[in-house]
């Protein structure tokens, strides 16, 4: 897969919005493409200033042909950012009750989760029948993100939600040069794929009314999930592995095989954005 890509951000087809309802609150989500084609579930992966926006770059490609649904997971972009105990359960929950709705509009539907979402996806798709399951650098089997933290997580997710401390962690991780370094040093593999409008987007984002709670938890790492690989080859997912992020385990790739899962790894950090035609390919493969 080659890294080159554009700069400049493509413009998005016209969408049809729409929402899902998890306990008291509202998920909101975008499609794209024709009503009548197949579905494609896009969950974005958990960080801080994370959104749909993950997906700017795929979501053009794929709405050629398919339904593509787009949502900002609960506590995230426009969807609810409820103020709340935020721990895997819940995160769990609430990606469960959008691949539910997804399933009633098409039973077939192709999801597709990033990163700590992927593994989530993985945890509530346990147990359905013949799922089409697409993850993108999932955690879930490796060291990273597989446990949630202990007492200093606890305390610090504690101290953050409802003191200054908190907004000041979230404006510290979201301003402009910690943007740039994390992106440029930890995600990409080619650091010239990020452009302002990312930067700007992703700054924006994660400093929306209420939206440091469901950060502070991630980033205290009350979020994590440690899967069985039993759980993983009951499923028989398709993993895309982006080598290029120097955050990741190279060993994990290997687990995930050995799991069941068909992997191709890449060199690409996040292929979504850096190889959008090829990610394309990879998700519609056996589509």
């Amino acid at each position: 897969m080659s890294t080159m890509t554009s700069s400049t951000d493509p413009v998005l087809p016209a969408a049809t919005a729409g929402t899902t309802i998890v306990g008291p609150f509202t998920v909101r989500w975008n499609e794209y493409g024709p009503p009548e084609a197949p579905l494609v579930l896009l969950l974005h992966g958990i960080y801080a200033g994370a959104s749909s926006y993950e997906w700017r770059r795929l979501v053009p490609l794929l709405a050629s042909d398919h339904r593509v649904r787009v949502p900002d997971l609960l506590g995230f972009g426009r969807s609810d950012r409820p103020d709340l105990e935020w721990t895997p359960e819940v995160l769990t929950g609430a990606v469960a009750a959008i691949i539910d709705d997804a399933l009633d509009v098409d039973p077939d539907v192709l999801v597709v989760g990033s990163s700590l979402t992927g593994a989530h996806a993985v945890r509530a798709l346990h147990g359905r029948s013949d799922p089409n399951l697409v993850l993108i650098t999932p955690t879930g089997l490796g060291s990273a993100q597989a446990e949630p933290s202990g007492r200093v997580g606890r305390w610090l997710y504690s101290v953050g939600r409802h003191t200054p401390i908190g907004d000041a962690l979230i404006y510290g991780l979201s301003s402009g040069p910690s943007i740039r370094w994390f992106q440029r040093n930890q995600t990409y593999r080619d650091p010239d794929v990020l452009n302002e409008a990312e930067v700007t987007e992703t700054r924006r984002t994660a400093r929306l009314a209420n939206a440091k709670h469901a950060q502070l938890a991630f980033v205290a790492n009350r979020l994590s999930l440690a899967l069985e690989p039993d759980e993983v080859r009951a499923l028989a997912p398709r993993v895309l592995w982006g080598s290029g992020q120097r955050l990741v385990d190279p060993s994990d790739p290997d687990r995930w095989r050995a799991a069941g899962a068909e992997v191709l790894v890449v060199l690409e950090g996040l292929p979504q954005v850096e190889d959008p035609e090829a990610t394309r390919a990879f998700i519609t493969a056996d589509a």
